[in-house]
């Protein structure tokens, strides 16, 4: 028997020559060579079986008892049909050599048949399967299970499953696909002025986007001023980063978005639409703002501006005999004060009694550009030329 032992540890590679298994065998109470060498093959089929437990080796041998018991209880988890290694005392169980060399030919033949049902049938925790495919078949397997096929036969040939996928595709396409929004012809100018035209919008749309990056940028910044925010600003520039990396300002639109566009997007619908409100509602539209200052801003409450020029209008007709009186003896009463002379009574250009103008006066005597009816120059009434005789008044010039 102790042949055989020797050959089972040779078969499963543990280092022990034939003199020092006699030698582990034979002592007793067991030694600690004898129990590393059961912890060892405890250990195999707890591996190979998924067993719970394993026997601990022992490092005095007053703990020989502790160790019949771990390996009475280990034996029976495993199933043992020797009664003389499950029954009985414990402490009088591997009492004899030849119990021992049965309980070590019984671990090695349970250990061989593990591992060869083990290689036999491997479990999923064991191995591990690497598929080696390529590009093209990467992507081919990607596609099929998009479309919903099945696994394809082996016997299939490359035509019969790409015409499966053609049909299948065209099937799809003509339940959710509409028609091209482009669908005429182009000449090689009008390709080259499109392509200008492509390449202004994206310009153009890449610096709105800098615009937007940036004032995106600032706002964040205007935050980190609060007091509250005083020792946060490692936290807020990591939330902040690792969602700014995703926006950048090269917009993504090429020529081949226009003519994979499809006709549906000609058709605008409002915002407030039952269709575009389901992806654009939020929790923010149910906030109600209370009642707020009239901030005004209706031009057509404002009064108009009073207009810079009054209105155009035709002049009105002067009063008659402004610059003439009906005066008899040196002006009398009719004649009228417009532009009369600096005075309305007195010395002056005009006088009291009667008002001259200034060529021509009625009365009695004629009266010079600078004198009244009948009295000196610059006196309207009596003075010391008289009455104003007729001829010598007139003489005067």
């Amino acid at each position: 028997m102790d042949l055989d032992v020797l050959d089972g540890l040779t078969f499963i590679q543990y280092p022990l020559d034939e003199a020092s298994l006699r030698k582990v065998v034979e002592e007793w109470p067991v030694s600690i060579e004898f129990t590393k060498l059961v912890e060892w093959l405890t250990k195999e089929l707890q591996y190979f079986c998924n067993l719970e437990e394993h026997v601990n080796a022992i490092s005095i041998s007053e703990d020989a008892s502790s160790f019949l018991l771990e390996l009475s209880s280990f034996l029976k988890e495993l199933g043992c049909s020797y009664k003389t290694l499950t029954e009985g005392n414990v402490g009088d169980r591997l009492k004899t050599s030849n119990d021992r060399y049965l309980l070590l030919e019984f671990l090695i033949s349970e250990v061989l048949a593990a591992r060869i049902t083990s290689a036999k049938k491997p479990s999923g925790n064991n191995i591990e399967l690497t598929l080696n495919e390529s590009d093209n078949a990467a992507s081919m397997r990607k596609m099929l299970m998009a479309l919903n096929f099945p696994k394809p036969p082996t016997n299939i040939t490359a035509q019969m499953l790409f015409t499966k996928v053609q049909n299948k595709v065209k099937e799809l396409s003509d339940k959710c696909i509409n028609d091209p929004l482009f669908s005429g012809l182009l000449s090689p100018k009008q390709w080259t002025i499109l392509s200008q035209l492509q390449d202004d919008l994206k310009a153009e749309y890449r610096i709105r986007r800098q615009m937007l990056l940036k004032r995106l940028d600032v706002t964040i910044q205007s935050f980190q001023w609060s007091d509250r925010m005083k020792g946060k600003e490692n936290e807020i520039a990591k939330l902040y980063l690792d969602k700014r990396k995703a926006l950048v300002d090269e917009p993504s639109v090429a020529l081949s978005d226009l003519l994979s566009a499809r006709a549906h997007l000609a058709v605008l619908e409002k915002t407030s639409n039952a269709n575009v409100r389901k992806n654009t509602q939020s929790s923010l539209n149910k906030v109600i703002i209370g009642r707020v200052p009239d901030r005004g801003g209706r031009p057509q409450d404002q009064q108009p501006p009073p207009p810079e020029m009054p209105s155009w209008a035709p002049r009105a007709n002067q009063p008659q005999g402004g610059f003439g009186g009906d005066g008899g003896r040196g002006g009398g009463r009719g004649g009228g004060r417009v532009q009369g002379g600096w005075n309305s009574s007195g010395d002056g250009y005009s006088g009291s009694r009667g008002h001259q103008d200034n060529f021509q006066g009625r009365g009695r005597g004629y009266q010079d550009n600078y004198q009244g009816g009948g009295g000196n120059y610059y006196q309207g009434g009596g003075g010391n030329r008289g009455r104003g005789g007729r001829g010598r008044d007139r003489d005067r010039y």
